[in-house]
């Protein structure tokens, strides 16, 4: 990874990702501990936890493995005693762990919408509280929400549009309760990103390529999502809080296109669950 921030910018500084063995979790928890921050990593498979932990430790930082799910209370709880043991403190918290699936609304069962709400949205919420407990009410801290760009609305992805929302709308609040404890909240919304997740959604590949919805013409990357999280979660951002940073090469300035031109519906497939 190149070096895109001062290498002390976080230092003695501690940092949980959730999520943090794939994709924007992994980029980002190597991104912050770049900067000297010790870093946990949280998710639900414990493998590539431990193989971003290698890395982070190669970097010469602190990693700290914390298998759970946050959807899950008490996992969550658990979660934040294994990290007061090892690091004995926490300053910054990304909230990068979720998952949904395409569907049309009409094709949707309760199961499945539930399924994302309580994963983005319910899974933040309890992330969030413990962590602030735990820590932050006492010594302040900085807490990024990975959500994505709804402003207006996410067609074929009812549920994580209601999920997100809530997850902004939930950040805000708690930005104006928290400002007198010294915790400051903000998002990242990504835009079209290029993952390994792609092949789940009925988008052709050529399509993505094409990229016409978007101003800039080309998907963005992992990183060009972790260096906005790295910047709001360092002194960088001391003067930013209640903030939804949309990171999405301007594809809401773009009213020709939208993602669902690029759907093909016929391979809309109804899914009862979320990854």
């Amino acid at each position: 990874m190149k070096q895109r921030f001062a290498t002390d910018l976080l230092e003695n500084k501690t940092a949980l990702v959730t999520g943090g063995g794939t994709g924007i979790g992994r980029a980002t928890a190597l991104e912050l501990a770049s900067c000297g921050a010790d870093i946990a990593l949280m998710g639900r498979r414990t493998e590539p936890l431990e193989a971003v932990a290698k890395e982070i430790e190669a970097l010469g930082r602190r990693a700290l493995v914390a298998p759970g799910d946050t959807r899950d209370e008490d996992q969550v709880e658990t979660v934040c005693e294994v990290i007061k043991d090892g690091f004995g403190k926490l300053d910054i918290l990304v909230n990068n762990a979720g998952g949904q699936f395409a569907s049309p609304a009409r094709e949707m069962s309760n199961k499945g919408f539930n399924a994302v709400i309580r994963n983005n949205l319910i899974g933040s919420w309890q992330m969030t509280t413990s962590v602030a407990n735990h820590f932050m009410y006492e010594n302040g801290g900085r807490v990024i929400f990975v959500t994505a760009v709804t402003r207006s609305g996410f067609p074929g992805m009812a549920h994580t549009a209601a999920a997100r929302a809530g997850v902004v709308a939930m950040m805000k609040s708690l930005a104006v309760e928290w400002a007198e404890y010294g915790i400051q909240l903000n998002a990242v919304a990504p835009g079209t990103i290029k993952t390994e997740a792609m092949a789940q959604y009925p988008i052709p590949p050529e399509a993505w390529e094409n990229m016409e919805h978007n101003l800039l013409g080309h998907m963005g990357s992992y990183e060009d999502i972790s260096g906005p999280i790295v910047y709001l979660a360092s002194e960088l951002g001391n003067f930013v809080t209640g903030e939804e940073w949309y990171v999405d090469g301007g594809s809401t300035l773009n009213l020709k296109h939208s993602v669902m031109d690029m759907i093909d519906p016929g391979k809309l497939a109804r899914r009862e669950g979320s990854e």
